[in-house]
């Protein structure tokens, strides 16, 4: 019987996920599966080879989103695969997004349902390494983030997450490659050899001019062809 199966559960929910050739698997739970599976591996890992990732930046920010999914109500996944991306080089070829405003919730969630203020603030500090400090800063202000209008057409602001599952994924199949129980499993064998933390996203992944700056929306990049049509809508 084969043995440790919720790594085998991990990477092909990650695939449905990110890949173009599962697509046709995706459904309405699909980031929720994804995000269950994270959460039952990083308790496995350390509570049966005592191996931990829960200080690593990528899993905090998925589970805080998980914990809100989970606890609170859905959030919405928008993924998309990039060709090209006017004015800008994005170093991934695929978005997973949500909305900014439920990005925002699930970290008030967290910040507001935590008793200990120390244990909050460690992992606020761990998150800010890959989400810009103004996040967290205007949390309140963005949990109530109205819609914006941009050349005429209304838009949702979203976060770009995919680099963070890119990221964990990569970590966790060093991990296993590391544990002999787990690094001859066909799941971690058959990995292709990008799966490493050598290939992780930084936390600044998007180059662009700096006359066209760009706005992520839950349909992708936007550059606006006249800033000052850029207005929120109630």
């Amino acid at each position: 019987m084969e043995t440790n199966r919720f790594i085998d559960r991990y990477f092909e929910s990650e695939a449905i996920l990110l890949k173009v050739e599962y697509s046709e698997k995706k459904n309405l739970t699909t980031f929720m599966t994804y995000l269950e599976n994270l959460h039952s591996v990083g308790d496995k890992l350390r509570d049966k080879f005592n191996c931990k990732i829960n200080h690593i930046p990528e899993f905090v920010i998925l589970k805080i989103i998980r914990n809100y999914f989970h606890h609170i109500e859905d959030i919405e996944e928008y993924s998309m695969f990039v060709e090209f991306e006017e004015w800008g080089i994005y170093q991934s070829g695929i978005h997973l997004i949500i909305s900014m405003k439920d990005f925002a919730k699930s970290i008030k969630n967290f910040i507001d349902n935590n008793g200990s203020k120390k244990y909050v603030q460690k992992q606020i500090e761990l998150i800010c390494e890959f989400i810009e400090n103004d996040i967290i800063d205007k949390v309140d202000e963005l949990t109530n983030l109205p819609k914006i209008s941009i050349d005429g057409k209304v838009y949702e602001l979203g976060i770009d997450i995919f680099k963070y599952v890119y990221n964990i994924s990569n970590i966790i199949a060093d991990k296993c490659r590391e544990i002999e129980d787990l690094k001859n499993k066909d799941c971690i064998i058959n990995l292709d050899k990008t799966y490493t933390s050598y290939y992780n996203i930084p936390k600044r992944d998007f180059v662009c001019i700096p006359e066209n700056i760009p706005l992520m929306t839950t349909e992708g990049i936007i550059f606006p062809k006249d800033e000052k049509s850029i207005r929120l809508v109630d």
